[in-house]
């Protein structure tokens, strides 16, 4: 099949749970997959309804790192022609049709399949988010040309239920000011642990809670930093009121909403880093805490160890429960050799998953589309 010459790109994002939820990585997918195409001299435009300005996109690029120079180019909204390509971003149904779908996850599944039943209207949201993927999916799917999928571990659930067949393009990770850097040593690392995600029911934060419990009696605090929406606030208050319950207010932290330079300085200084997320599809976070050298404590069942780690317990260590990653985590910190083989093999791994590689794979992929 030969496809016509095309003058715009439109990068589209229209996941409402990630709007709800707070920034995300698929928010991230977005901004670099149009700075992909723009850098190249191609008309690219962002459609999302909650990037409806140059100040909205400008603060988006600001939260991620990424200098504003990089956004030349870009457009917001829908150009006035019929000649585009449409890349959806969001990987779901919510965006509409388009050439190019990139996933996430298996949208169409019940949540419940591999996240933890919500409660009161975020478990109603989830219901009727799955079910409407589940019928809107097979038509829409009929103008897709082309299926990219964040990881292996996506890919899979694709293929065993929906029969496709994505190419895999690990989401992109920005390590322009941590890479620049060399890693602190073992000897200069404060004693704490630390995880990141959005602060979200689906995210799993209260288990960072019952690791502080188990991390209290060596005196090893745990530090929790997450984007929190408004809608999340209740969470907040439970995950609060629970450390006070469980004893461990006095060894953990919540810090919401910082800045770039402050989560990069975290990282830097961190002992170990932990991923308390189960069934996570990548964890661009997990690469970020590699590149700072900082050793990366990952759940099995996820993408983060088939991906990230490549299953490789020389990268990234594996755990299958929170008592395991206590002990893991106790074991690096009391082995200086273990702490520096994970230092320096997961900072490796991290530096090939960089995002200048991410834009030039999703170029070279979707071109045939764009300049057939």
């Amino acid at each position: 099949m030969r496809y016509r010459e095309v003058k715009s790109v439109i990068v589209r994002h229209h996941m409402l749970n990630a709007h709800l939820m707070g920034i995300g990585g698929s928010h991230y997918v977005m901004l670099e997959t149009a700075i992909a195409f723009a850098e190249r001299g191609l008309e690219t435009y962002i459609d999302s309804p909650f990037i409806t300005s140059r100040c909205e996109l400008l603060r988006l690029a600001e939260f991620f790192g990424v200098n504003k120079k990089e956004l030349v180019g870009i457009g917001i909204g829908e150009p006035k022609t019929s000649e585009l390509v449409v890349i959806n971003t969001s990987g779901d149904v919510l965006s509409g049709a388009g050439d190019v779908m990139y996933l996430h996850y298996p949208f169409f599944l019940d949540y419940r399949t591999y996240y933890s039943p919500l409660h009161g209207v975020f478990d109603l949201f989830g219901k009727v988010y799955s079910l409407t993927n589940t019928i809107a999916f097979p038509v829409l799917a009929r103008k897709v040309k082309l299926y990219l999928a964040n990881s292996w571990f996506t890919a899979v659930f694709f293929k065993k239920y929906l029969r496709v067949n994505p190419i895999v393009i690990h989401p992109p990770v920005n390590l322009d000011n941590i890479s620049n850097k060399e890693p602190l040593p073992y000897s200069e690392r404060g004693k704490y642990v630390l995880t990141v995600s959005r602060i979200s029911p689906e995210k799993r934060p209260e288990r960072a809670i019952y690791l502080a419990k188990l991390l209290k009696k060596h005196g090893i605090r745990v530090t929790v930093v997450g984007v929190l929406s408004s809608y999340n606030k209740p969470l907040y208050d439970a995950l609060v009121e629970l450390a006070l319950k469980e004893r461990v207010d006095d060894y953990l932290d919540i810090l919401v909403n910082i800045s770039r330079e402050d989560l990069i300085e975290l990282y830097r200084t961190a002992l170990a880093y932990i991923h308390v997320t189960p069934k996570e599809h990548f964890g661009i976070s997990v690469v970020e805490a590699m590149a700072a050298g900082t050793p990366a404590i990952v759940p099995v069942d996820s993408g983060t160890w088939i991906d990230v780690a490549q299953q490789n317990p020389l990268v990234a260590r594996p755990y299958r429960s929170v008592k395991e990653a206590y002990c893991t985590i106790k074991d690096i910190a009391e082995n200086q050799h273990l702490w520096n083989m994970l230092s320096l093999n997961g900072r490796a791994r991290a530096l090939e998953l960089d995002r200048k590689l991410f834009k030039e794979k999703v170029y070279e992929i979707t071109k045939p589309l764009i300049c057939g």
